[in-house]
């Protein structure tokens, strides 16, 4: 096909702007923007603009982006590949396998996000961490990374799984492991069981044969006031998290207790390995660039949203890169929660943990399943990103992976809570895979709760990427 030719934008709808594009779209609320023909020859290419809505129409944001067109095509090809995002019940072969947490987005698609958009030594930031994965695919490839979740778990097993640890703290690490076999014995009553299980943490966990397995993974728990170095500590801990939910959750029978133990001697052993070769990854990818304007290079924060601006202004760079996934509207997914021999819910993480909890469903997902409006959800997105906007800066990206239990209702309302916060919609001809220009992908196996189920379409996915209205 014949290349058009570039033009200048000179429609009543838009500022005079002296960039030269290739419009392929132009009407009263978008522009989009194809490659050149000639994309594959070059490398790379102007490929974006940024825009923003101006009382109903359209105006240029003053300043294209530069991406690599073969950085775009792998971040394309990473949204929809359908591979599971876990390697296994009982598999720690990385950072990212050492705690299930649900509903996280796999590991190439948030490596391939921070490729594409960032550079080294750039910050990225994730507002709803979750289980950590943009902060480890972040050091792995040099870039500092700021986490914040509003569930201290998340929190928690982010820490562990993003910081690199010295080769002493993973010592100390397994020897405590290699001495399991003779220290839990010792705890017949572990003395602080009874205060976890007063404050209803035990729930669903407590009944007489599940006992074994709460007695055995109190008796770890113990173990660990014998560890020194606090990060050696959380990482054992986590060992002990991670072989509670395999003793526990989604499953119908129970372990013996030499089978958990057995269990979490590999696990611990296997986390000791992956930790290992990360740290050596990450140390590498330091060296690789300097620290500008960021304290520490993994910072992990529990703190909800709005909020966390306020707590990072003025102490941080703006982020080049904002990757998240928030809460689906109308999708209910249990951050908090085990479910025990079927469908008994279990705060029992919290204790195997040692972190607080308390709250319900509608505080981890934004909106509460009565609120069949979502309200209260969109409400709570808009003052989110409202809150995120004044880290940014013109150049910042914000990539959402997200899903909706009613895509033609509910995606535009995301985007007008997202233009209310202060961001406008990019869309990259590039990356598209439908006719409305947006990336959208298939989930297989995909079974969460919604609130009209006959209708839930939450097998479904759409990457939306915004940056800031005011970046012109």
């Amino acid at each position: 096909a014949r290349r058009p030719r570039a033009r200048r934008v000179t429609c009543a709808h838009f500022r005079d702007h002296p960039a030269r594009l290739l419009l392929t779209t132009v009407n009263s609320s978008e522009i989009r923007v194809r490659p050149p023909a000639d994309l594959n020859t070059y490398g790379s290419a102007y490929v974006q603009v940024r825009v923003h809505r101006v009382s109903g129409s359209v105006s240029t944001a003053g300043e294209l982006a530069f991406i690599d067109s073969q950085a775009l095509q792998r971040f394309r090809a990473s949204v929809l590949d359908s591979a599971y995002v876990s390697l296994g019940s009982r598999r720690t072969s990385s950072p990212h396998e050492f705690y299930r947490y649900p509903a996280r987005f796999s590991p190439p698609f948030a490596r391939a996000a921070i490729e594409a958009f960032t550079e080294r030594g750039q910050l990225v930031i994730d507002p709803f961490v979750g289980g950590g994965t943009t902060l480890v695919e972040a050091r792995l490839l040099g870039r500092p990374a700021v986490g914040s979740d509003l569930n201290p778990l998340a929190a928690f097993v982010s820490s562990v799984k993003a910081t690199p640890m010295t080769r002493t703290e993973l010592t100390e690490v397994e020897q405590w492991a290699q001495s399991l076999n003779v220290l839990c014995p010792l705890f017949t009553r572990p003395p602080g069981l009874e205060e976890w299980a007063s404050n209803g943490y035990l729930r669903n966990v407590e009944d007489d044969e599940l006992l074994p397995v709460r007695l055995r993974l109190a008796q770890a728990l113990e173990t660990l006031d014998l560890i020194e170095r606090p990060r050696a500590s959380d990482l054992a801990r986590c060992a002990i998290l991670r072989t509670g939910q395999w003793a526990l959750d989604m499953r119908s029978d129970v372990p013996s207790p030499d089978s958990l133990l057995e269990s979490l001697c590999a696990v611990t052993e296997a986390m000791i390995e992956a930790a290992g070769r990360y740290a050596s990854d990450v140390r590498r990818a330091d060296a690789t660039y300097r620290l500008d304007g960021v304290q520490r290079r993994t910072r992990v924060l529990t703190q909800r949203l709005p909020g966390l601006g306020g707590r990072l202004r003025d102490k941080i760079p703006s982020p080049r890169l904002i990757l998240t996934s928030p809460p689906y509207p109308g999708v209910y997914v249990n951050y908090h929660r085990w479910k025990v021999r079927g469908r008994r819910e279990t705060p029992a993480p919290y204790w195997l943990a040692a972190q607080r909890d308390g709250n319900g469903l509608a505080y981890y997902t934004m909106a509460s399943r009565s609120d069949r409006s979502l309200g209260t959800y969109f409400q709570q997105l808009a003052a989110s990103f409202a809150d995120l906007a004044p880290l940014c800066s013109p150049d910042t990206v914000v990539v959402q992976m997200v899903g909706f239990h009613d895509p033609v209702g509910d995606l535009p309302r995301f985007l007008d809570a997202m233009e209310r916060a202060g961001f406008c919609e990019r869309r990259l001809d590039a990356l598209s895979t439908d006719a409305d220009g947006r990336l959208w992908r298939k989930v297989p196996n995909r079974r969460w709760w919604a609130t009209t189920s006959p209708t839930y379409q939450t097998a479904r996915e759409v990457v939306l990427i915004h940056g800031l209205k005011s970046c012109g």
